[in-house]
């Protein structure tokens, strides 16, 4: 098995990585690599339901969605992931703890008792450190995983916090899990660079194989372009999402209750019902669920199209807070 580390820190571009090496090459290899600040939800999550909207906007972290099923993870520059890509014969391609074995191997040389978990996660002490998750194409398979070395645990639990109560669907949920951080149960001090740089030694070592997997020129174009046509756009990572409903009960800045009840088709908004309090506003909230039927559920694409209504009764910051409540 030949080993790659990537040279970029960009998400789009390493999960497309993983896509092309699963579906267009042969050869087996693991890949290793490190994504800049991002939320990776599984393919069949629903996005909004396992963010928190807020948090996630105002610290202006992107998210991205991935080719294999499993829970919603958090990366930054020190977490590592580790992807194994393998041919084999149908019916005995998924297999968690094989390919979680080389990683455990890895920690336990470094004097960390790391175990395998029940929900196929790799555990310090109770805690996990390591998230996996697999996806089959044809005969080859694809198994990879985080590695939190040094992350920001605060930012990540902060991130992935949700108010599951306010969305309604059939959506494959994010089991939480106390986490920890690798760099807290070594016995010697080591930085993430050396920490990365020793896991891909060490599996070349345990593959008996020193030989490096090198993108040609070629191939790193046609990874760009799945960059761009899929893990870069808002159609993969947010309207892939399941059809879902989303119920909000809020206040107005004048203490006028409201109460918005929209539906998700394909990340489009298909149903919009807004009611309130006020019987004043009421016909221009019947106007702003009649403009948003049949667009994106898209923060800006519906305040591109709302800000174009000229409101008597509704001023700009309520506005606001009416737009934010189509998402959190």
């Amino acid at each position: 098995m030949k080993g790659l580390i990537s040279k970029t820190n960009s998400p789009s571009f390493n999960l497309a990585t993983e896509e092309y090496l699963l579906r267009h090459t042969q050869e087996d290899v693991f890949f290793l690599y490190t994504n800049a600040p991002s939320i990776i939800v599984g393919k069949h999550q629903n996005t909004l339901a396992e963010i928190n909207y807020e948090f996630v906007n105002k610290a202006a972290i992107p998210i991205y969605r991935r080719l294999s099923g499993g829970g919603t993870v958090y990366h930054d520059d020190n977490n590592l992931n580790f992807c194994f890509i393998k041919s084999g014969k149908k019916g005995d391609l998924v297999n968690f703890e094989r390919y979680s074995e080389p990683i455990l191997l890895a920690l336990n040389e470094l004097g960390i008792a790391a175990t395998f978990g029940k929900r196929h996660d790799i555990q310090i002490a109770g805690k996990k450190v390591s998230g996996n998750a697999s996806h089959v194409y044809k005969n080859r398979v694809m198994h990879h995983g985080t590695l939190l070395f040094r992350s920001d645990l605060s930012v990540l639990n902060k991130a992935l916090k949700n108010n599951p109560l306010i969305i309604k669907d059939k959506a494959v949920k994010s089991v939480r899990s106390e986490v920890a951080n690798i760099s807290d149960y070594l016995n010697e001090d080591m930085n993430y660079n050396d920490f990365a740089k020793y896991i891909f030694q060490y599996l070349l070592r345990y593959y008996e194989n020193d030989a490096l997997f090198e993108l040609t020129e070629e191939q790193t174009n046609q990874i760009e372009a799945i960059s761009e046509s899929k893990f870069s756009t808002w159609e993969w990572n947010y309207g892939y999402s399941p059809n879902f409903e989303l119920k909000r009960l809020y206040k107005l800045e004048n203490g006028t209750r409201i109460k918005s009840h929209i539906t998700v088709q394909k990340g489009i908004i298909t149903q919009s019902k807004i009611e309130s309090t006020d019987g004043i506003i009421q016909k221009e909230l019947n106007l702003i669920s009649d403009t948003i039927c049949g667009l994106q559920h898209h923060s800006s694409t519906l305040k591109n199209e709302l800000v174009n209504i000229n409101f008597i009764n509704i001023n700009k910051s309520n506005l606001e807070l009416i737009n934010k409540g189509f998402f959190s």
